[in-house]
């Protein structure tokens, strides 16, 4: 009760009284199934009076300015993304999407796959969430013709139904000339291992894509994860709350640098359990 205790005296703290002031701002993400969890803490002030801090300047034009801080920026966004359908949606296989002909026009091969997953949904009467990323086939072991063209990693949730997606991609996506690769479920496949797996082509295709187009999609019926914040005083208070948290849903969660990440000069900590 101490650590609710001074949880809510803080938040009452912050909306009441004036000034600045310096906090540690947990924020919790729950994703839906009572076992996967994230919480990152990190510096947070506030002010409860009108600022004298002048408004920030304008940040000029989309597109401009810094090229390789607004893909790190956008490469982090992303995987945080990918990372939180993965878990909300409970993935636990992979689709693998090559072609027998070469395929180097990104917007020829969104429309196969935009094709596939529309005629997989409409036979199977399933809506099929998935996460999605495009791949250029670029290791040492491409021949040359084919070095540079498209192939897909898509997550999925669930036993497929193979002969079904063989025959949609194959013969009604890639004319007789198309190949998947579905991957059992085993304990290797879990959501987070596989939005690990997807979200390290993110930083190479976001690098490879033309402005304004997309690297990867989400499905849009994966539910968000459920959001909670929360004010702490220290660093201590909230990790010992988030703990506490994690211990009462009999969620796993270790203090191992596997299993979490600090960043003492932004005084950032990233704790998942599950």
């Amino acid at each position: 009760m101490r650590i609710l205790d001074s949880f809510i005296d803080n938040q009452d703290e912050a909306l009441n009284k004036n000034g600045h002031q310096n906090w540690h701002r947990l924020v919790l993400h729950d994703f839906n199934d009572g076992k996967q969890f994230e919480g990152v803490i990190h510096k947070y002030e506030t002010w409860s009076e009108p600022s004298e801090i002048p408004e920030p300047e304008f940040r000029g034009v989309r597109g401009e300015g810094d090229i390789e801080k607004n893909r790190e920026r956008a490469a982090r966004r992303a995987k945080k993304k990918i990372r939180h359908a993965c878990k909300s949606a409970s993935f636990d296989r992979m689709l693998t999407l090559t072609t027998g002909e070469a395929v180097f026009d990104r917007d020829v091969f969104q429309g196969m796959i935009e094709k596939f997953i529309r005629l997989v949904r409409k036979s199977s009467g399933d809506a099929l969430p998935y996460v999605l990323t495009v791949e250029k086939h670029d290791s040492e072991k491409t021949n040359e013709e084919r070095r540079g063209s498209l192939h897909a990693h898509v997550a999925v949730k669930g036993r497929q139904d193979y002969k079904l997606l063989q025959s949609v991609w194959n013969y009604r996506v890639c004319g007789g000339r198309g190949y998947v690769r579905v991957s059992n479920g085993t304990k290797k496949m879990n959501p987070g291992s596989i939005a690990s797996y997807i979200s390290k082509y993110i930083s190479k295709s976001i690098s490879d894509v033309a402005a304004n187009k997309k690297s990867y999609w989400i499905s849009h019926n994966i539910a968000a994860p459920v959001r909670t914040v929360k004010l702490f005083r220290s660093l201590a208070e909230a990790l010992a709350w988030l703990t506490t948290f994690y211990d009462s849903k009999g969620a796993s969660w270790g203090l191992d640098r596997w299993r979490c990440w600090y960043d003492s000069s932004l005084g950032v900590f990233w704790l998942p359990a599950g």
